[in-house]
């Protein structure tokens, strides 16, 4: 992310249907390993501190705010759409790409200290 350039969003004009929006939404929250992450281990472990009768609403309520995040965001990235610039992109994926690593660096540190 931190070494990409991108290019200018292409996909401005061109429309696309709702079932690649959904099936691309898919392939790139579930190949995330954060996603994945996430989804397995810190929900389990909030979840095992909760008793079994508060558990669907926990679930429930994690699923209505992943839902609402990811349609905020597509919903803001479609309204600044013709304000991104490739600048802005690459300002944008160095962000993301440093919080990942920091993170991952964090993560081994911590494993590291266990021993």
């Amino acid at each position: 992310m931190i070494r990409q350039v991108p290019d200018a969003l292409t996909l401005k004009d061109q429309p696309v249907s709702l079932g690649q929006t959904v099936s691309k939404a898919c392939i790139v929250t579930w190949m995330n390993p954060q996603a994945i992450l996430d989804g397995t281990m810190l929900l389990g472990a909030f979840r095992i501190t909760l008793p079994a009768t508060e558990a669907m609403t926990f679930l429930t309520g994690v699923l209505m705010a992943s839902g609402l995040w990811f349609l905020s965001l597509t919903g803001c990235v479609t309204a600044f759409r013709h304000a991104i610039t490739p600048g802005i992109l690459r300002a944008i994926n160095i962000l993301c790409g440093t919080v990942l690593m920091l993170y991952g660096l964090h993560l081994g540190y911590t494993f590291v200290q266990l021993f």
